[in-house]
C-alpha cells in the first residue's frame, strides 16, 4: 500500500507542479500580452487622441475664420468692420493654441509656418478692405457731384431755351431780318447738340463708373477726352452769349471733374489698383486655408490609419492569447483550467472585444454608438478616451447646426424625442422675454401650465409628430404684463447621426390671432345689433301691416263713397231714363189690353215685343248700375279686362246724364283690347272721368266728349278721354291729384285721387293734358295683357 500512496502522492505533487508551470506560464503569457496592450494604449492615449482634438479645434476654428473672412470682404460699414476684424483675431489665436497642441507632430512646422504666412496675408487683406472703404465713399461723393453738375446744366439750359424760343416766337410773325433769325436759330441749333453731347458724355461716365473693373480706364478716359474737347468747343462758341455764363461755368466743372487725368480717372484707377489687390490677397487667404485644412485633413488621416492599425494589432494580440490560453486549456486540469480560463475569458478578453467593436464603431462614423468599455485600467481609460472623442464629435455636429440655427431670423428650438430641450436659437428667447438658455429643461416648462398637456401629449408614441413626423400647433402665452402672446408651432423630425430629433419653428401670431378675436367680437356685437334692430323692424312690419290693412279699409270705404257719389250724380238723370221705358211699357200694356178687348191678337206680339226690349233696357241699366255700385275689394286680382266693354258698361250709366244736358259722347274703340286690371274698378275709373267731362262741358255751347286710344310702346296701352270744355288751369293743374282739391261747387275732390291710386294698383298711369281745341284731355296708361 505504500507505494501506491508513493505513487498518488508523486502524481498529486506532479499535478500540482503542472498546474503550477501552466499557472506560471500562463502568467507570463498574460504579462506579455498585457505589456503589449499596455503600450498600444497609452499610444493611442499620448499620440492619437491629443492629434485628434487638436485637429477638431483647427477645422472648427478655421471654419469659423473663413466665415469671418467672408463676412469681412462683403462689408462695407466701418462700425461692423471693427467687429468683425475682432472675431478675426479671436479666431486666429485660438488656431494658434490649437497648433500649440501639435509641437510633436510631424505636420507642425508646415501647419505653424502656413499659419505664419496666413496671419500676414490677412493683416494687409484687412488693411486693403479698410482702404478699399474708404476709397468708395470718396468715390461715391464724386460720382454725386458729377450727378448734381448735370442736373444743374439741366435745370440751367432750361431757361436759355426758352428764352431763344421766344425770340423765334416774336421774330417770325413780324419777318425780322432773316440774318438775325439764322443767329437765333443757330443758337438754338447749338444749344441743343451741346445738351445731347453733355448727355451722352454723362451716360458714357456712369457706364464706365458702374463697369470700372471690367474696362480698360485709360482707354475708356481717353474716348471721354475727346468727348469733352467736343463738348468744350462747342460752349466755346456760346461764349458771346452772356447768358450763357453760368452754364458754361457748371459745363466747365463737369468737364474738369471727368477730363482724363482729372479727379475722377484718378479714383478709379486707384479703385481698379485696391480691387486686384484684394482680388490677389482673397486668392492667396484661400490657397492658404485650402492648405492648411489638407495638413489637418492628412494629420486626421494618417491619425485614423494609426488607430486602425493599432485596433488590427490589439485584435492580433487577443487572437493569439486566446489560442494560447484555449490550447493550455485542454492540458490543464478540466475544473481548474475551465475556472481560469473563464476568469481570464471573461475578465479581459470580453472587454478587449467590446472595446474592438467600439473602435470599429467609432471608425466608421458611428459617433452616437454607446461605448460599452468602463473601469479604472487601461483598457477602461481607452474607454472614456473614446467616450470622450464621440462627445467631441457629437458637440462638433451639434456646434455646426447650432451655427445654422442662431444665424437665422426664424425662431427655432431643438430638442430630444421625450420634450428636452437641447438648444434654443436668440430669435426663440426674444419670445420668452429674454430668459437664460434652459438647460435640461422639457419643452412644455417654458409655456404656461394650461398648455403643457397638449404639448406632452406630442410626444407619447402614438401622437401625430412620431407617426407623420411632424405636425402643428397653435399656443396662447400669456406674457408679465398681462398681454397674451399667440404662438404658431411647427414640430418636424430630423436625424441628427443615427438618432431622430425634433426641430420646433415657432412663429409669432399675435397680431392675426388678436385680429381674428377683435373681428369676431364685432360680428357678435354687430349679430346682437342686427338681431334687436330685426326684432324692431318685425314689429314695425307689423305695425305697418296693420296700418296698411287700415288704410286699404278705409281705400275701399272712400271708393265705395266715391261710386255712390257718382251714383247720386246721375241718379236723376237715371230715374228720367227709367221713367220713360216705365211710360212706354205703360202705354203698350194699355193699347195691349185694347186689342185684347177687340180680339186683335195680330196687334198683341208687337206691344209685348216692345214691352220686352224695353224691360231688357232698364234691366241692362238696373244691371249696371248694380255691377257699378257693388262694394269692391281693393285686394281682389287682377285679371284679363277689355276695354271696349268696360268703357260699354261706363257709358250705359254715364248715357242718360249725357242725353239730359245734350252732350254728345264719342267712342272711337273700334275693337276689343285687352289690358291688366281689375273690371268693376276700371269701370269707376272711366265712369268718374265721362261724369268730370260732363261736368266740365255743362256750361258750353258745344258739348262733345271723345274716347280714343292713343299710340303708345310696346307691351302698353294708352287710352284718351278729353272733351270741349275750357280745359285745365295753370293754377289748378298740379293740385288737382291731391284729395279734397276740386274746381265744383258740389264734391269732395276725391275723384282723380281715387283714379291714380287705382292706376297705380294696376302698374299704370294716369296723365292730364289737353287736347288741340284745348279742352282737358285724361290719359290712362294700362299693362298689356299679352305682355304678362
Amino acid at each position: 500500500m505504500m507505494p501506491r500512496r508513493n505513487t498518488i502522492g508523486n502524481r498529486l505533487i506532479a499535478s500540482i507542479t503542472f498546474m503550477a508551470f501552466l499557472t506560471i506560464s500562463v502568467s507570463v503569457i498574460a504579462m506579455v500580452n498585457w505589456g503589449s496592450l499596455d503600450e498600444q494604449i497609452q499610444t493611442m492615449v499620448d499620440k492619437n487622441m491629443p492629434t485628434l482634438r487638436a485637429s477638431y479645434q483647427l477645422e472648427r476654428n478655421t471654419a469659423g475664420l473663413q466665415v469671418a473672412l467672408n463676412l469681412l470682404g462683403n462689408n462695407t460699414d466701418p462700425v461692423m468692420y471693427a467687429d468683425l476684424k475682432q472675431t478675426i483675431n479671436d479666431k486666429l489665436a485660438k488656431i494658434n493654441a490649437a497648433i500649440a497642441q501639435t509641437a510633436n507632430l510631424q505636420f507642425h512646422d508646415a501647419i505653424k509656418k502656413a499659419h505664419e504666412t496666413l496671419l500676414n496675408d490677412i493683416t494687409v487683406y484687412s488693411d486693403l478692405l479698410y482702404q478699399r472703404n474708404t476709397h468708395l465713399f470718396v468715390l461715391a461723393q464724386t460720382e454725386n457731384n458729377i450727378t448734381w453738375l448735370h442736373q444743374d446744366l439741366i435745370d440751367e439750359l432750361t431757361p436759355i431755351r426758352q428764352e431763344v424760343e421766344w425770340q423765334l416766337t416774336r421774330m417770325l410773325p413780324n419777318a425780322i431780318i432773316s440774318s438775325t433769325i439764322n443767329d437765333v436759330m443757330t443758337e438754338f441749333s447749338l444749344l441743343q447738340a451741346i445738351t445731347i453731347k453733355e448727355n451722352e458724355l454723362y451716360q458714357l461716365v456712369q457706364e464706365i463708373i458702374r463697369q470700372r473693373q471690367d474696362r480698360d480706364i485709360n482707354n475708356a478716359f481717353y474716348f471721354i477726352g475727346y468727348k469733352t474737347e467736343e463738348v468744350s468747343n462747342m460752349s466755346n462758341n456760346l461764349s458771346h452769349y452772356s447768358s450763357t455764363a453760368s452754364y458754361r461755368q457748371l459745363l466747365q466743372e463737369l468737364i474738369s471733374l471727368v477730363e482724363p487725368g482729372g479727379e475722377l480717372e484718378v479714383q478709379l484707377l486707384k479703385d481698379n489698383d485696391l480691387h486686384q489687390q484684394i482680388t490677389r490677397f482673397q486668392s492667396q487667404i484661400q490657397s492658404q486655408l485650402a492648405y492648411q485644412e489638407e495638413l489637418i485633413q492628412t494629420m486626421v488621416e494618417q491619425e485614423d490609419a494609426s488607430l486602425n492599425a493599432q485596433n488590427e494589432k490589439t485584435r492580433q494580440a487577443i487572437v493569439i492569447s486566446n489560442f494560447i490560453l484555449s490550447g493550455m486549456m485542454i492540458v490543464t486540469l478540466f475544473l481548474s483550467v475551465m475556472i481560469s480560463i473563464y476568469l481570464v475569458g471573461q475578465g479581459i478578453v470580453q472587454r478587449l472585444n467590446l472595446l474592438s467593436q467600439d473602435l470599429y464603431a467609432v471608425a466608421n462614423n458611428q459617433h452616437n454608438a454607446t461605448i460599452q468599455v468602463s473601469g479604472n485600467d487601461e483598457i477602461g481609460l481607452l474607454g472614456d478616451n473614446l467616450r470622450h472623442f464621440c462627445r467631441q464629435m457629437q458637440e462638433m455636429q451639434q456646434s455646426n447646426a447650432l451655427n445654422l440655427i442662431n444665424n437665422t431670423q426664424a425662431s427655432i428650438i431643438t430638442c430630444d424625442l421625450n420634450g428636452t430641450i437641447e438648444s434654443v436659437n436668440p430669435s426663440a428667447l426674444t419670445l420668452f422675454n429674454g430668459i437664460d438658455m434652459p438647460q435640461n429643461k422639457a419643452l412644455w416648462e417654458l409655456f404656461n401650465t394650461t398648455m403643457q398637456p397638449r404639448l406632452q401629449s406630442l410626444f407619447s408614441k402614438s401622437s401625430p409628430l412620431i407617426h407623420q413626423r411632424g405636425c402643428n400647433l397653435t399656443i396662447k402665452q400669456q406674457l408679465d404684463n398681462n398681454e397674451s402672446l399667440y404662438l404658431r408651432l411647427d414640430f418636424r423630425l430630423f436625424q441628427q447621426g443615427v438618432l431622430d430629433k425634433v426641430i420646433i419653428t415657432m412663429t409669432d401670431i399675435t397680431e392675426q390671432e388678436n385680429a381674428a378675436r377683435w373681428l369676431e367680437k364685432m360680428v357678435r356685437e354687430k349679430t346682437h345689433t342686427l338681431t334687436g334692430r330685426n326684432r324692431q323692424l318685425k314689429g314695425e312690419i307689423e305695425d305697418r301691416k296693420r296700418v296698411e290693412a287700415d288704410l286699404r279699409a278705409t281705400q275701399n270705404e272712400l271708393i265705395q263713397a266715391a261710386k255712390m257719389a257718382v251714383v247720386g250724380q246721375t241718379m236723376t238723370s237715371l230715374a228720367h231714363e227709367l221713367n220713360q221705358p216705365l211710360s212706354a211699357i205703360s202705354t203698350h200694356v194699355f193699347t195691349a189690353k185694347l186689342a185684347l178687348s177687340k180680339q186683335r191678337e195680330e196687334q198683341l206680339s208687337a206691344s209685348l215685343d216692345k214691352i220686352d226690349n224695353l224691360s231688357s233696357r232698364m234691366g241692362r241699366i238696373i244691371a249696371s248700375l248694380k255691377s257699378f255700385s257693388k262694394k269692391q275689394s281693393a285686394d281682389s286680382p287682377l285679371k284679363k279686362v277689355d276695354i271696349q266693354a268696360s268703357m260699354k258698361q261706363a257709358l250705359m250709366i254715364v248715357e242718360s246724364r249725357a242725353k239730359v244736358q245734350q252732350t254728345t259722347i264719342s267712342s272711337l274703340l273700334t275693337h276689343p283690347v285687352d289690358c291688366l286690371a281689375d273690371q268693376v274698378q276700371f269701370e269707376q275709373v272711366l265712369v268718374n272721368l265721362l261724369v268730370n267731362s260732363c261736368d266740365a262741358v255743362a256750361g258750353c255751347e258745344e258739348r262733345l266728349i271723345t274716347i280714343e286710344s292713343l299710340s303708345c310702346e310696346a307691351g302698353h296701352r294708352r287710352l284718351a278721354v278729353s272733351d270741349s270744355g275750357t280745359g285745365f288751369s295753370a293754377e289748378i293743374i298740379e293740385k288737382l291729384f291731391i284729395p279734397f282739391t276740386t274746381t265744383k261747387e258740389v264734391g269732395l275732390g276725391l275723384g282723380l285721387s281715387i283714379c291714380r291710386s287705382i292706376m297705380n294698383r294696376f302698374d299704370g298711369d294716369i296723365l292730364l293734358a289737353s287736347n288741340l281745341q284745348g279742352g282737358a284731355m285724361v290719359v290712362l296708361e294700362l299693362k298689356n295683357y299679352d305682355n304678362e
